[in-house]
């Protein structure tokens, strides 16, 4: 496991890789750097195999690979940080162990899909729970409860799309309990309501967006369209097969379509109304809290890309 890894030792085991750049040496030569991935973490790499660096050259993506190495000090960073000098990388065989290489969340799977079927009997609004049960149900709930919710920044492991919306529409409910102005709207439709289905579908694009495969590739659909526009898509197609008036969506969507909160940030619209918020803030603080739960555990201080910045990150 990467975790275990030390300076001197020679490796091999199976490990995704990430290519960051490839280049000309100032010898002459060639070499490729970039990360080395595991459950357990992180490590750097550089290559200056040429046969290799033409193999890694060629990658589209993160890749599985059986990797053998040595581990060094890294030469290009002045706080001793550990890299991996590759010298074999080698194409998986079906009886390779690749169980390191699928992040698991720490949390209970068979609980979080109770209370994600809870919030959903919990809508009283007729149309949105009719919404939510139909999407919510065959292949699009198997892939809801194994996506991840993220390639890399948060969330990222299986179940983390369930975990994290579920979470969410804790959170959003909490706030929204705290507000005044939980009503019924001019369309019948209860806000508390609106404030659940935005939360529990505000990701949703994402099983389009993002594979539950090794290395958790964008698709080529994610790519092209992003989990925002899916997101709104599936909901429209959906309440098509129900028949649903488009009027009754407009709020609903526009949770969706502006959860990032501004269009600096990538939503299509800024938020506008209260649901609106309480879900943008709510996905916002649940990103940011997870950042605190998934860490190499070295130090009780880490830089945080998502964020930054250094957070602290030790348990008291």
């Amino acid at each position: 496991m990467i975790k275990d890894f030390k300076a001197g030792i020679k490796v091999c085991q199976a490990v995704l890789v990430r290519v960051q750049k490839v280049g000309n040496s100032s010898n002459g030569g060639v070499f490729a750097r970039g990360m080395l991935e595991d459950n357990s973490g992180r490590i750097a790499f550089i290559c200056f195999d040429a046969v290799l660096v033409d193999k890694l050259r060629e990658l589209e993506g993160p890749t599985a690979f059986m990797m053998g190495g040595n581990v060094d000090i890294n030469k290009f960073n002045n706080d001793m940080t550990l890299q991996v000098v590759i010298q074999r990388l080698e194409n998986l065989l079906p009886q390779d162990d690749i169980s390191n290489l699928l992040p698991h969340g720490d949390f209970d799977v068979e609980a979080y899909k109770t209370k994600l079927a809870n919030y959903i009997k919990a809508v009283r609004t007729p149309g949105l729970r009719m919404l939510l049960e139909t999407i919510f149900s065959g292949a699009t709930y198997e892939r809801f409860v194994t996506n991840p919710a993220g390639m890399r920044m948060h969330h990222a492991y299986l179940g983390g799309l369930l975990q994290h919306s579920v979470d969410v529409t804790g959170l959003a409910v909490a706030l929204a309990e705290q507000i005044e102005g939980v009503v019924i709207t001019a369309l019948g439709i209860k806000r508390k309501d609106l404030v659940i289905a935005g939360a529990l579908l505000h990701d949703i694009g994402k099983i389009r967006e993002i594979s539950a495969e090794i290395g958790f590739p964008y698709t080529s659909e994610g790519r092209l369209l992003g989990h925002i526009t899916m997101s709104c898509m599936m909901v429209q197609e959906a309440a098509a097969k129900l028949r649903l008036p488009s009027s009754r969506l407009e709020q609903l969507q526009h949770i969706l379509l502006s959860h990032h909160g501004d269009n600096e940030k990538g939503s299509p619209v800024a938020c506008s109304t209260r649901e609106a918020f309480v879900v943008h803030y709510a996905d916002e603080i649940n990103a940011v809290m997870n950042q605190f739960d998934v860490h190499d555990g070295k130090s009780a201080w880490e830089f945080n890309r998502m964020l930054g910045r250094n957070i602290l990150v030790d348990k008291l």
